[in-house]
């Protein structure tokens, strides 16, 4: 037998008798924004997992609506060509209306008082489970930050609200406490809101204040504006539930772990990252409006009225909200 031949013949050899290395699951991850809480925790997951199962997984991260805008990234959850997200609950509405009590005004104090409320079990268990019957899971829930307005005017009472075109986040508990402030609340992606100020196709943007550093909103306006009790942002790591299901059971322990180690570290992350934004924010000449005194009092008296409105409509959004109101009360101090 030639040389070649009995190369070619061994090498066949060789390959039959060869074990296949198993296949690498690939975990696609996406966020619509960019170097925030949301962003940084996808790394932070992405790097722990990919060092935890090195060749059995391979976490990436797609930041800045890489995998298209939120209603794109959850179709994607159930069609299968993604995994997760990380994201406002309030984008998820369309799954379950429930989702949208999250973001109820006039129930969380402060941004400490919203930490205590993502730690709270029997918050953190409804919240996981509203979208279960959708195929939707949640796995984790951290701070963005407390709702705060960036405007094309200064805003420094209540009456200046007035007439206001705003962008807010996708739910009733959003744009319905702002009619009872004069203000059209509008919808629409983050990718979306900078142009529309710029514009001026709206008068404003209410959203956590490290948007506003991250997309250089100090280079359009220069006047942001906090209330006290007009509503917090939180933003959950949620996940397709047939694929987390599916997956073998020591790659779903480690998600589970992963997901639950990095919450108290993002918590305080975040935290930090507000005091940051608020500091940079005016060292590019911008200002932070405060509205205090009966101004503060009435406002939050409207946005109360204005949430206990929309979930007295639905009865399933009553019981969740319900559940916010007992578990903000009780997380308070």
């Amino acid at each position: 037998m030639k040389i070649g031949s009995l190369i070619a013949l061994g090498a066949l050899s060789l390959g039959l008798g060869a074990t296949p290395a198993a296949a690498q699951t690939v975990i696609k991850l996406g966020t619509a924004t960019i170097n925030d809480v949301q962003h940084e925790y996808l790394k932070r997951f992405a790097e722990r997992m990919n060092q935890q199962l090195a060749g059995k997984v391979k976490v990436e991260v797609y930041p800045a609506e890489q995998l298209g805008n939120n209603a794109r990234m959850l179709e994607g959850l159930a069609l299968g060509t993604m995994e997760g997200v990380v994201g406002p609950p309030e984008f998820i509405v369309g799954v379950d209306p429930r989702f949208q009590v999250v973001g109820a005004p006039g129930l969380i104090k402060d941004i400490h008082h919203a930490v205590r409320l993502t730690e709270d079990a029997k918050f953190r268990g409804a919240l996981f489970g509203f979208g279960e019957e959708k195929g939707i899971k949640g796995l984790g829930v951290v701070l963005y930050g407390g709702n705060v307005w960036a405007t094309r005017k200064p805003v420094t009472s209540l009456a200046d609200f007035k007439g206001m075109k705003v962008r807010v986040l996708a739910s009733q508990m959003h744009t319905v406490p702002l009619q009872h402030i004069g203000v059209t609340g509008v919808p629409m992606a983050p990718s979306e809101a900078v142009q529309a100020l710029s514009s001026g196709a709206i008068d404003g943007v209410r959203t956590g204040i490290t948007i506003f550093t991250t997309f250089k909103y100090y280079d359009i306006v220069k006047d942001v504006t906090q209330v006290d009790g007009d509503g917090t942002i939180l933003s959950m790591f949620y996940v397709g539930k047939k694929w987390f299901d599916g997956l073998p059971a020591d790659v779903r322990k480690a998600v589970l772990d992963t997901s639950a180690k990095l919450e108290p570290e993002m918590n305080k992350w975040s935290v930090d990252e507000i005091g940051k934004a608020e500091a940079q924010w005016k060292s590019h000449g911008g200002q932070i409006h405060r509205i205090t005194g009966p101004d503060q009092v009435e406002f939050q008296k409207r946005m109360r009225a204005a949430a206990d409105e929309v979930a007295n409509k639905n009865p399933r959004i009553k019981d969740a909200y319900s559940l916010m109101v007992e578990r903000a009360k009780a997380t308070e101090k």
